[in-house]
C-alpha cells in the first residue's frame, strides 16, 4: 500500500526569492552592457582619432620666459638689446607659417621695443607713427614684418604720401590702457610722433596679473585626472571641460573690468592722451581689437564694443572698431595657432589695411 504524505517536497523549494535572482542578473546584464558600450566608444575613438587634436603647449626661450625688465617710474617694458622666441607644435602650424621648428622671433631694441632701433630726431619730411598696445600690437606669434605696425608703414609707403614713414611698434605683452599711456608719457613723448595709434583689447582694464594667469592657464599643458589619463574618451570629456571653464573664467574677467576702477581710469586716460595730442599736435586714434571668436551677429562681446565707443565718444577720440573689419569669421582661422588666440598674419594684414585707410582718408 502506497502512502500519500502532506508534507512538503524539498527537492520542489526554490532556494530564494524568484524576483530578487531576476534583479540580479538585470543588473549584470546592464553592467556588462555598459562595459562592452564603453570598451567598444573607446575603441572607436582611439581607431578613428577621434576627438581634437592635443599639441604641445606654446613656450618662450632661451630661458622660458619673457625677458622682461622695469623702467624707470615702475613700467614693464623688455630688457633692451635682446632676443627671444616663441616656440609652437609645427603640428598645428596648418597654415605652414611658422616652419618646421615653429620659431617666432622677437627682436628688441635699445628702446625695449620690438623692431629697428628709430633715429632719436626724426628726419625731414618724415611721418613718425608711435602704436601703443599690448601682445595684439606687439604680434605674439608673428614675424616682424608681419605685425600690423610693420604691415601699415608698408602701406603708408606705398601711398606716396608722405617722404618718409616710421612707424614704431610700442606693444608689449600683457600691457593695459594705464601701461601703454604711462610707457608714451614717460619715455617716447620725446619721439615727437605725428600719429600715436592705441591698441585697446577687452582686456586691457583687467589687471596685469589676472591677465598673465588666464594667459597662462590657456597655453600650459592642462591637469588630467588619473582617468583621462587611461581613457582617451574621457581625456575629450575633460579637455572640453577645462575649455569651457577657461572661457567662462575669460568672459567673467572681461565683464568685470568694466565696472572697475580700473576701467574708470582708462576712460579718464582716453581722454587724457587727446589733450596731450591737442598739446603736442599729434593724431590719436583707439584701434579696438575683438576677441577672436564667433565674429558674427552672435559676437558675446558687442556691448562691450559699445562701452569702449561710448567712452572714445565722450573724450572727443577719434576710434575705429576692427570687429567690422573680422566681421563674417568664424575665429580660429585668424589665430595663430589652436594653442594661442592671438591674431595671426591674416588678421594683423586685415587690421593694417582699414588703419591704414583711415589714416590716409580724412578724420572722421
Amino acid at each position: 500500500m502506497r502512502i500519500v504524505s502532506d508534507a512538503p517536497n524539498h527537492e520542489d523549494v526554490p532556494s530564494g526569492p524568484p524576483a530578487r535572482h531576476g534583479l540580479r542578473r538585470r543588473l549584470l546584464v546592464a553592467v556588462a552592457g555598459m562595459l562592452l558600450a564603453a570598451v567598444l566608444s573607446e575603441t572607436a575613438v582611439r581607431l578613428l582619432r577621434c576627438g581634437p587634436p592635443v599639441y604641445e603647449p606654446r613656450r618662450f626661450e632661451p630661458r622660458g620666459g619673457v625677458p622682461f625688465t622695469t623702467l624707470p617710474g615702475g613700467i614693464l617694458a623688455y630688457q633692451p638689446n635682446t632676443v627671444f622666441c616663441s616656440v609652437y607644435d609645427p603640428a598645428g602650424d596648418s597654415r605652414g607659417y611658422l616652419g618646421p621648428t615653429g620659431r617666432i622671433e622677437y627682436r628688441i631694441n635699445r628702446l625695449g621695443l620690438r623692431g629697428p632701433d628709430p633715429p632719436p630726431a626724426k628726419p625731414p619730411n618724415t611721418l613718425r607713427v608711435i602704436c601703443l598696445g599690448d601682445s595684439f600690437t606687439f604680434g605674439e606669434g608673428v614675424r616682424e614684418e608681419d605685425t600690423w605696425p610693420a604691415r601699415l608703414q608698408a602701406a603708408l609707403i606705398d601711398s606716396g604720401r608722405h617722404g618718409g614713414v616710421e612707424v614704431i611698434n610700442a606693444g608689449v605683452q600683457g600691457h593695459g590702457t594705464k601701461e601703454s599711456v604711462a610707457l608714451y608719457v614717460a619715455h617716447l613723448r620725446s619721439l615727437r610722433p605725428d600719429v600715436v595709434l592705441l591698441g585697446f583689447v577687452l582686456n586691457d582694464a583687467v589687471p596685469f596679473a589676472e591677465t598673465i594667469r588666464l594667459n597662462e592657464a590657456a597655453t600650459r599643458r592642462p591637469t588630467l585626472s588619473w582617468a583621462a589619463r587611461v581613457s582617451r574618451l574621457w581625456e575629450i570629456i575633460e579637455r572640453g571641460q577645462i575649455a569651457a571653464e577657461q572661457e567662462r573664467q575669460f568672459a567673467d574677467s572681461l565683464r568685470r573690468s568694466f565696472d572697475s576702477e580700473a576701467w574708470r581710469d582708462a576712460r579718464e586716460l582716453l581722454g587724457g592722451m587727446k589733450q596731450l595730442g591737442d598739446e603736442d599736435g599729434f593724431r590719436f586714434v583707439v584701434l579696438v581689437f575683438p576677441v577672436l571668436i564667433e565674429l558674427n551677429p552672435d559676437y558675446p562681446f558687442a556691448d562691450l564694443h559699445a562701452r569702449v565707443a561710448e567712452a572714445c565718444h565722450a573724450a572727443g577720440v577719434e576710434y575705429l572698431d576692427l570687429f567690422e573689419v573680422f566681421r563674417g569669421q568664424r575665429g580660429p582661422e585668424l589665430w595663430v595657432h589652436p594653442t594661442d588666440q592671438h591674431p595671426n598674419e591674416v588678421a594683423h594684414r586685415l587690421a593694417a589695411k582699414a588703419v591704414a585707410e583711415r589714416l590716409l582718408a580724412d578724420r572722421r
